[in-house]
């Protein structure tokens, strides 16, 4: 870039995050901020915090019928996280006790 050339804050900022390899970490801190609305607030307050780390998404669930409901419906929560998100980001989904 010359210096006489012009560049928005956001242009800066996504040039920035691809030259330090920090789009996996983004994208993944996006699927935590999309567990919420894609589960709703009810289930999510009965759950912890989720976490994700190299595409695997692990939320602690201390309720056993909750916890069986949500394993049975991971493919279908794992779909619409990506969908959101506009790419594989999540690629398995594990409910901890």
């Amino acid at each position: 870039m010359r210096r006489n050339e012009v560049q928005s804050v956001g242009d800066v900022l996504r040039l920035t995050i691809q030259e330090c390899n920090m789009t996996a970490r983004l994208d993944e801190q996006k699927a935590i901020g999309l567990w919420k609305p894609v589960v709703g607030d009810h289930i999510a307050r009965l759950c912890g915090p989720p976490t994700v780390k190299l595409g695997v998404m692990t939320i602690s669930v201390s309720s056993p019928p909750l916890r069986h409901e949500l394993t049975m419906n991971r493919t279908s929560i794992i779909k619409c996280i990506n969908g959101k998100l506009g790419k594989n980001v999540i690629s398995e989904i594990r409910f901890v006790g």
